[in-house]
């Protein structure tokens, strides 16, 4: 079972909870983790690949 969380690059990418056997399949979730705005890592263990991800959060402004 892989760890819940990983730090990369000083960010906190969290495990989606599932486990790709295909690498394809992996990368077509990343494409829709990215499209709806997550920052995603597709790590590779043993022949089994996990996504992590992270919200990339959205810039503000404010007006006075």
């Amino acid at each position: 079972m892989p760890i819940n969380y990983r730090i990369i690059d000083n960010k906190k990418y969290m495990w989606d909870g599932k486990i790709y056997e295909d690498e394809g399949e992996a990368l077509n979730i990343a494409a829709a983790y990215k499209k709806d705005k997550f920052d995603v890592q597709l790590i590779q263990e043993n022949g089994k690949h996990f996504l992590y991800t992270r919200r990339v959060a959205a810039a503000t402004t404010t007006t006075s």
